[in-house]
């Protein structure tokens, strides 16, 4: 039997449940509005999870529990495209993690990943019995009902968060003197604390702990409930996803259909001129229509000092990319350790070329190079 259709007429809760009472074997795909995930099953219990989102990669998770270094990512990453193994089992062998964290945190990994499904306002899925993820990787065996409770938990404290903070563009910033009253503090208080500063986003809190967008909310919300965060502003500037039509976009520029990308894309900021996705994929498209190509083999440098830096108007994901030039790496080695898009990634450095943020090392700079211009996951 098939099983597919809308997220809004049939949620994850009955699909799961469904998969799971019939002992389904196979692959349940969701699409999202931005990302795709496919969700591996044996016998009715989850064993893998696909992403395309980046933020969800093995690395990414990695390095949010600090068990491994960047620079250790992009090795380890270089050696498995050379030698085609698994990232765990790369690390593994070099003793920078043991089997048992890495298992756990795969399993925190697929977790997550479907959760995060729950929370999505708008999707599509469709089962496809009988089929495999096609990739290697560390299989585990989850009980479905953990997950429906979870994540059905969650959607509804979701809902709560989002009566307070209306989106990622709020700020948030500390009460010094309720903290010192709620002394000694949790770890995870700690850090988030030690980054607010009335200043950043919650976006820009996200990608600096390359945390789940839910935790950080929910981190936030928390400590604003015990007096310990205030909110400079609420968010919700920037809307909601435009249900499925920046899928759309994104599918288009993959298959290099620009000029119909950049009016899906219209339609979307016609609707909701501020919305973060649309505006980031709208200025790649514009960069590849231009034919303006960057290298992906080019050493980027920096154009000026980091005191200088400091006072240049970057968005999160351009301070992000612009901090980790450090004139070894390659555009390349800096795409394998980024949370998000390679696409987005290619034309934040075509626009720091451009500003003047960045320079290439190599002579006649990037648009003499011969590189392979924008590739996309």
């Amino acid at each position: 039997m098939a099983l597919n259709g809308d997220l809004a007429t049939m949620g994850l809760e009955d699909i799961f449940q469904w998969l799971a009472v019939g002992k389904k074997t196979g692959v349940l795909e969701l699409r999202g509005p931005l990302h795709t995930k496919r969700v591996g099953f044996h016998e009715g219990r989850v064993t893998s999870i696909w992403s395309s989102d980046p933020r969800e990669y093995l690395g990414q998770y990695l390095l949010a529990f600090n068990r491994i270094t960047e620079e250790q990512l992009r090795e380890a990453l270089a050696t498995q495209e050379d030698e085609n193994q698994l990232l765990g089992r790369i690390l593994i062998n070099r003793q920078l993690v043991t089997e048992a964290e890495i298992r756990r945190i795969v399993q925190l990994k697929v977790e997550e990943g479907i959760f995060d499904c729950f929370l999505w306002q708008a999707g599509g899925f469709e089962f496809h019995d009988g089929a495999s993820l096609g990739q290697k990787s560390m299989l585990i065996s989850l009980d479905v009902t953990g997950i429906v409770l979870e994540g059905a938990r969650r959607l509804d404290e979701w809902k709560r968060i989002r009566e307070f903070i209306k989106g990622g563009d709020a700020v948030p910033a500390a009460v010094p003197e309720a903290i010192a009253d709620q002394l000694p503090l949790a770890s995870e208080d700690a850090d988030v604390l030690a980054r607010v500063d009335g200043i950043k986003t919650l976006d820009q809190l996200v990608i600096e702990m390359r945390a789940p967008e839910f935790k950080v909310h929910k981190l936030i919300f928390d400590l604003k409930e015990r007096g310990m965060i205030r909110l400079v502003l609420a968010g919700g500037n920037l809307g909601d996803n435009a249900s499925l039509q920046l899928q759309r976009a994104r599918a288009l520029v993959e298959k290099q259909k620009l000029q119909e990308a950049q009016e899906e894309l219209k339609r979307v900021l016609q609707d909701q001129p501020l919305h973060q996705d649309a505006s980031k994929m709208m200025m790649v498209v514009k960069d590849m229509l231009e034919e303006k190509k960057v290298d992906l083999d080019m050493i980027p440098e920096l154009a000026m000092s980091l005191e200088e830096l400091m006072h240049v108007n970057l968005g999160p994901n351009e301070a992000f990319l612009a901090t980790r030039v450090n004139g070894l790496w390659t555009v390349r080695d800096i795409l394998t350790i980024a949370p998000f898009d390679q696409e987005e990634c290619l034309g934040i450095f075509s626009k720091l070329l451009k500003r003047g943020v960045l320079k290439d090392t190599k002579a006649g700079g990037p648009e003499a190079s011969a590189g392979q211009g924008y590739g996309l996951r």
